[in-house]
């Protein structure tokens, strides 16, 4: 059985972490290459699938924070109705989808037993949410949702990891160094962590699971006015005015 691409983000996730890590710069030329061969591959996959779907990723308007703060704010575990504001303004208003436990519940419906013991949905979803943003993600939701059949479904992901191969080609950040981007992290961890009162632990959980895709998402998708911005607010309200620099 052909597995799908939440079967294998896990595998994924190191993978594209060892291409977009470091300085975070990249070769135009290889970039454009890349972005040429996906075309051809594409035309190619359609003729076998008449039914393939495709995502517009330059529907993407999001940074890094808006990436990191949406995985976290469609949790279900967090509720703290002020960090969830302060996550909306951050995240372009991912909760107006459906929340990764209400994703994860129709997919294992449809999955049935074609899904392996070890799937783990909430963690994939969470990290699928960081690769391809809050604005692209919203139209895998939308896929996903309307998935009557596990072939639909497979579709709809086939078309999610499409669009992340996409992204990551086509950077449009301004290619922050590694170094950086950790101090990002480890400050938005700390703002939303003090905002998440008893629920900080949750918080610290979900971020450090997704840790090492934001990193890559800052290195490939940050500006530097998003994280000069970011680094210097001093709660998560102030917070939420640096994400709109980059749109």
């Amino acid at each position: 059985m052909r597995k799908s691409a939440l079967f294998v983000v896990s595998l994924s996730i190191g993978a594209l972490a060892g291409c977009g890590s470091g300085t975070g710069k990249s070769d135009p030329a290889v970039d454009k290459k890349v972005v040429e061969t996906k075309v051809v591959e594409t035309k190619v996959a359609d003729a076998k699938n008449p039914d393939a779907i495709h995502i517009d990723i330059t529907h993407d308007k999001s940074g890094v924070l808006a990436r990191a703060a949406s995985t976290l704010e469609t949790s279900d575990k967090i509720t703290n109705a002020t960090l969830k504001g302060h996550l909306a303004d951050l995240s372009h208003h991912a909760e107006k989808g459906p929340s990764n436990e209400v994703l994860c519940a129709h997919m294992t419906a449809l999955m049935a037993d074609k899904a392996p013991p070890d799937f783990d949905c909430i963690h994939a979803i969470e990290h699928q949410r960081v690769h391809v943003g809050p604005e692209i993600f919203a139209e895998v939701a939308a896929c996903v949702t309307g998935a009557k059949t596990f072939e639909a479904l497979m579709l709809c992901e086939d078309a999610e990891k499409e669009a992340e191969q996409a992204l990551h080609a086509k950077k449009h950040g301004d290619g922050l160094e590694l170094e950086t981007c950790t101090k990002l992290f480890v400050h938005f961890e700390k703002l939303a962590m003090a905002d998440a009162g008893d629920q900080s632990i949750a918080v610290e959980e979900i971020l450090e699971e997704v840790r090492g895709d934001v990193l890559e998402a800052c290195t490939e998708q940050g500006t530097r006015a998003e994280v000069d911005c970011a680094l210097a607010a001093k709660d998560m309200a102030a917070l939420g005015a640096c994400s709109s620099s980059i749109l």
